[in-house]
């Protein structure tokens, strides 16, 4: 007997929940405190087992479900539900999920990471209840569990030939290494004992600091020392010198899968990394432009030199960046109106990246807020090497990270409980990120780019996005070394070497990531180009911002159809 349209919503609740049970850091992101006490355990064969299991079981009630019966708006769950779990049935395969369990851990993603990040949160926006703390503290009791068995994951990668880049070793190691070597009066780990409420009773709170500082002096602390000892003394002499994940058993097909998860295009390696090439030699002409503008006379690679080294372009300081930053984001703010028929409510902040995870880290990026408005959404800035971050990329980084970019649409989705949770929270990373990058051409509308140095600044960055169409690809699929990607990052971009080399031991760290955001580009400018040219007149660039934005992050070519029926129906009238 069929499913009736009804029980579609009974699924999208029911994979989004198991999602959660099984995923509570996620939970945590949202402020949802249910499993406030667990860890993670997807390291775990039965973890593993579970999801095979749940997925199969997910795809066939989906299967069930008459997609003819249902409204326009379910047929859109349907159909990015449906990409979503099939996705996920490609990583859940034998062997690509043993592969990616026995390399638990990069320097650019991670739970050592983001555990340490969630105690900061904890700590600015405190627990509520004592309750809450004492389950805070069997979570850290989860997560050192979760290190110790990345640890005999990662043993048993050595034994199938499975092992991360050396140069990824090193970036884990140099993260490691101040948490484990901090002492538990200074260790950051404390701050949410420092800030309890003060509707906690004077005897719950000398109770609660006796055991949470028990629990980060002889759990937390400890558990980092034992990771950084494994990664020193025996994890680093087994890793690879190769970069590539052709290096990799089965690493060629990894890829392949990688490519179609990150893009939500059915394309390939050799295709992507043509489009790079191409979108290099046109972006770089237009880097010609803006150099004569700026009544530079000398070469283009010269250009970028003095760019680099000239005083002129160097904050002075953290609080001068934190400042400019400030002032770009007032200015947005004051002119969203002309391209947004609606904005946020959630606040945004500036912070920065943490001196332990700084210098592996990207010049920016983005952590969202939750529902409940108590973690705003927060930009988080990179000032290691502070001469590296040129003040000409400040309008474009803002642009991407913050508004119009990764806050506006995040927030927006957050915000819109007429959306399904799969939808509010999640999705592919070239929605996303292609809007980010997207957000960057939006700045001449929007009162920026006033200078020929931020507008290189602006497409420096894009050149830096196409780029890694050629490295990425370059890497993972045709075995370029590191210092290709430098080399060729360097020489079309006007990023430093301290930026150039950390975005190609990002792109070896976390392959196929870096190709979302060009062709995620590529695709809503195609998208709009193409309602402009049919709406002619009538085309509103607002109401063209809201179709794309209003039903949360989706697959592109679930995107491009529902604009196309967004254009039919204006035409319409």
């Amino acid at each position: 007997m069929a499913a009736t349209p009804g029980e579609l919503e009974s699924l999208i609740e029911t994979v989004d929940e198991d999602f959660l049970r099984r995923h509570p850091s996620a939970a945590i992101a949202r402020g949802d405190r249910r499993y406030l006490e667990r860890f993670e355990e997807d390291l775990t064969v039965a973890h593993l087992a579970e999801g095979r299991r749940l997925n199969r079981e997910y795809l066939q009630r989906l299967e069930a479900v008459p997609r003819l019966d249902l409204s326009q708006e379910d047929q859109l769950n349907f159909d990015i539900l449906a990409w979503e779990l099939e996705n996920a049935r490609r990583f859940l395969a034998a062997p690509i999920a043993e592969t990616f369990q026995r390399l638990p851990l990069n320097h650019m993603f991670g739970p050592h990471l983001n555990f340490a990040r969630d105690m900061q949160w904890a700590s600015r926006y405190p627990f509520s209840t004592a309750q809450d703390y004492e389950r805070a503290i069997l979570r850290m009791e989860g997560f050192a569990d979760w290190l110790e068995q990345a640890v005999a994951r990662m043993r048993e990668g050595i034994m199938y030939g499975v092992t991360q880049p050396k140069i990824v070793v090193e970036n884990l190691i140099g993260q490691v290494t101040p948490l484990a070597d901090t002492a538990t009066d200074e260790s950051e780990f404390l701050d949410p004992i420092m800030n309890m409420p003060e509707t906690i009773s004077e005897q719950d709170r000398a109770r609660i600091t006796s055991s949470y500082r028990e629990a980060v002096a002889n759990t937390v602390l400890p558990a980092y020392i034992r990771l950084r000892d494994f990664l020193r003394d025996e994890y680093l002499s087994q890793a690879r010198s190769t970069i590539g994940l052709l290096a990799l058993p089965g690493g060629r097909e990894i890829y392949l899968r990688l490519v179609e998860s990150e893009t939500s295009l059915e394309i390939t390696p050799e295709e992507v990394h043509a489009i790079g090439l191409e979108e290099v030699a046109r972006i770089e002409a237009e880097m010609e432009m803006a150099k004569i503008e700026a009544g530079f006379a000398d070469t283009l690679d010269e250009f970028r030199e003095f760019l680099r080294n000239d005083p002129m372009f160097k904050f002075e300081s953290q609080d001068r960046m934190l400042a400019e930053f400030e002032r770009v984001n007032l200015i947005v703010e004051n002119n969203l109106n002309l391209l947004f028929e609606d904005v946020p409510s959630a606040a945004l902040e500036f912070r920065f990246v943490e001196d332990y995870a700084a210098p592996a880290a990207a010049a920016g990026y983005y952590s969202p807020p939750t529902p409940d408005g108590s973690r705003a959404g927060i930009v988080y800035l990179n000032a290691h090497d502070l001469p590296s971050r040129p003040t000409y990329t400040t309008d474009a980084l803002q642009l991407h990270e913050g508004l119009p970019g990764h806050h506006l649409a995040l927030s927006l989705s957050i915000e819109n409980e007429a959306l399904p949770n799969f939808r509010r929270f999640g999705g592919p990373a070239a929605y996303h990120e292609g809007w980010g990058l997207y957000a960057e051409t939006l700045g001449d509308d929007l009162g920026l780019y006033k200078t020929p140095y931020r507008k290189f600044g602006r497409l420096s960055f894009e050149a830096w996005r196409a780029s890694r169409l050629v490295i990425d690809t370059g890497i993972h699929w045709y075995g370029w070394t590191r210092e290709q990607g430098i080399s060729y990052l360097l020489a079309h971009t006007a990023l430093t070497e301290t930026d150039a080399i950390a975005e190609v031991e990002r792109y070896i760290a976390i392959p196929a990531q870096a190709l979302s955001y060009k062709i995620g580009q590529r695709k809503l400018l195609e998208l709009r180009m193409r309602a402009e040219e049919e709406l002619a007149e009538a085309f509103d660039i607002r109401g063209f911002h809201s179709a794309i934005l209003n039903g949360g992050a989706m697959p592109l070519s679930i995107l491009e159809e529902k604009i196309e029926r967004w254009i039919a129906t204006e035409k319409a009238g």
